[in-house]
């Protein structure tokens, strides 16, 4: 008690009264300061949280994204089966109707029209882009050696 004593007497009243305006300024300033260090803390644990939160959905989206990958992989590969199914009773059916017409033409008829030719010659060319086999040309090359007029009876 006499230190406290001792010191307030060598200060004198006003000098006392600056000193607690000023200690009431620096704790203010400091009490300003932890709120300032808390808001800056609290936006940062925020941007953190969002950032959290966004990555979580962005690997939602991520696996959702691989599933339809997925998906879309398996339909792409049904549809590619089918198609080659398709392809080949496509050629299948050309082959049919090639070997009807020469049939027809080369051993009923005896001739063949150019429009008949020309539209054998339009599934011919399909056929070999479907990759089939030569059996075929071997037919269409005796259907091109017919004539293309019928030939005249004699009376």
């Amino acid at each position: 008690m006499k230190t406290l004593i001792d010191l307030l007497t060598q200060f004198t009243p006003w000098q006392i009264i600056l000193f607690i305006i000023l200690l009431a300024v620096a704790f203010k300033e400091v009490s300003d300061f932890v709120d300032w260090f808390k808001q800056k803390t609290n936006k940062r644990d925020e941007s953190l949280k969002m950032d959290y939160e966004m990555k979580q959905e962005n690997e939602e989206r991520l696996d959702r994204l691989e599933t339809n990958m997925d998906k879309l992989t398996e339909n792409v590969d049904n549809m590619t089966g089918k198609i080659d199914l398709l392809v080949s009773s496509d050629r299948d059916a050309i082959k049919a109707f090639i070997t009807r017409e020469h049939h027809y033409f080369c051993y009923k008829v005896g001739w063949i029209d150019d429009y008949s030719l020309d539209c054998l010659e339009h599934r011919f060319q399909h056929y070999q882009e479907e990759h089939g086999n030569s059996f075929i040309e071997g037919l269409m090359n005796e259907l091109r050696a017919l004539p293309k007029t019928e030939p005249k009876k004699d009376e």
